[in-house]
């Protein structure tokens, strides 16, 4: 009963669950996914929770991933609860970089899914306060900052639940030993050519052994202080991103050098990188090293400076300004917005466009059907998913126009409307998790709108 009053004092603390929610337990057959289904099982009345177990197999490791499949299946058959099962491509066996990683993409995509297709509201996974101990020494080596250390969240987006995030491992195991809970050992775990695995089978026990037998204990405080702390300074990097942020004529990123020297280096370092992310609708491949390089250029007595980041965009340091701009036309959309919510807000302001978005959250009737109003959008409220973005397009965007049954690119669709090149990068994309739920003015998404099984809508309308 301890165990399960722990449990619940995390979810309540970070308000995880709410009465009646659907819950997708995603269960890979290890102790800690069958942790987790067991608690979600006998806290269900309490909550009054509809549950579903979600397995992805890989088929990485031959028949070991069968069985695991087969043990899931079997063992959500004895606690009455439904279960689905979905099997890789087989892509994954040909990819030998990054293979960790893109399994994982594909696991969360899955959940994702079938979250959306399932109505859940929830996914819950079975992150314990030791994998935060070891996320925690795993980018401390890597040399990360703040928003690394402060390791695995315990609520994500609003919809991705760690309900054991503050349970040991050694705590899980004695749960399912008290209650006669099989489990099956990933034979993958004690590969040490994985990093995370060295940390778990040789830098952990020897910790824990001889210098700190509390440690998990007082990383999961350092990790809360960070995680805290870190969502303040973020805040309060953006409000000064906005302030020093500026748009020249063909809509490149600008940011006044005076303005920014004067920050505090915390403050200037995350400003760069959302300079960086609006120019270029993501950070991904940029690391602490190029961050240091714009740093640096700032202080050179140098009044221009020249030089490159990861796909394509350049940095320039022009007299007073700094500038975040694609050295190639190439890249078809030289105004770049990006806003990020994780809650619904009254209204999005986009100033680079000179537009507003205004939001509703609304009973469905037939009789608010915006037929006509290409200015109006009402997307079914269960579907939606955060974060939700408010950006322009990006190479390679695609969704499925409201009406059809595949997907199509971005680019295809605007050609088909005949739109000018030089008019798309002003229209925006309302995203919904990852689906580009609505191309504004034009077309949703086929999956985000409204059936006769719909109740209450979220209606968008563009001034």
């Amino acid at each position: 009963m301890e165990f399960l009053k722990k449990v619940k004092e995390t979810i309540d603390r970070y308000k995880m669950l709410n009465v009646g929610d659907k819950v997708l337990v995603g269960v890979s057959g290890g102790p800690d996914s069958m942790a987790l289904l067991l608690v979600l099982s006998q806290l269900k009345k309490h909550y009054q929770l509809s549950l579903l177990v979600a397995h992805y197999n890989h088929k990485l490791r031959g028949i070991e991933s069968e069985q695991e499949a087969e043990f899931i299946k079997i063992q959500s058959e004895r606690m009455d609860i439904p279960c689905i099962i979905e099997n890789d491509d087989g892509d994954l066996l040909n990819i030998k970089n990054n293979r960790e990683e893109i399994a994982r993409k594909k696991r969360y995509d899955f959940f994702a899914r079938k979250a959306r297709e399932l109505k859940a509201e929830k996914v819950a996974l079975g992150h314990t306060a030791t994998d935060q101990a070891e996320t925690f020494f795993l980018w401390l080596f890597r040399g990360a900052g703040t928003k690394g250390l402060r390791g695995i969240p315990p609520v994500r987006d609003g919809w991705i639940i760690r309900p054991l995030i503050e349970i040991e491992r050694k705590e899980i195991l004695e749960f399912l030993q008290r209650n006669h809970i099989p489990w099956k050992e990933d034979s993958s775990n004690r590969n040490t050519c994985y990093f995370r695995n060295k940390i778990r089978e040789f830098l952990f026990p020897m910790l824990l052994q001889k210098f700190a037998p509390q440690l998990v204990k007082g990383i999961t405080k350092v990790t809360e202080i960070l995680h805290q702390e870190d969502i303040f300074l973020e805040k309060l990097a953006e409000e000064k991103f906005k302030k020093i942020k500026t748009l020249n004529e063909n809509y490149e990123v600008l940011l006044k050098i005076n303005e920014l020297l004067a920050l505090p280096l915390a403050l200037r370092r995350r400003v760069i990188r959302m300079a960086i992310k609006t120019a270029r609708g993501s950070l991904r491949r940029i690391n602490f090293e190029h961050g240091e390089k714009i740093i640096n250029a700032l202080a050179n007595p140098n009044p221009y400076l020249k030089f490159s980041l990861p796909e394509g965009l350049e940095v320039i340091k022009e007299s007073e300004f700094l500038k975040f701009a694609f050295r190639t036309k190439k890249i078809a959309n030289p105004l770049s917005f990006y806003y990020e919510f994780n809650s619904l807000p009254e209204v999005i302001d986009i100033p680079e466009i000179g537009k507003k978005i205004k939001i509703e959250v609304l009973p469905w009737s037939p009789g608010q059907s915006p037929i006509g109003d290409k200015n109006i959008a009402l997307f079914d409220y269960e579907k939606i998913r955060y974060p939700l973005i408010v950006r322009n397009r990006r190479p390679g965007d695609r969704f499925q126009p409201l009406g059809t049954f595949g997907i199509k690119k971005l680019k295809n669709f605007f050609i088909d409307l005949k739109i000018p090149r030089e008019e798309r990068g002003f229209i925006p994309l309302i995203i919904f998790g990852e689906v580009i739920a609505w191309v504004v003015g034009e077309r949703i998404d086929h999956r985000m709108r409204v059936t006769r099984e719909t109740e209450k809508v979220v209606r968008m309308m563009v001034e």
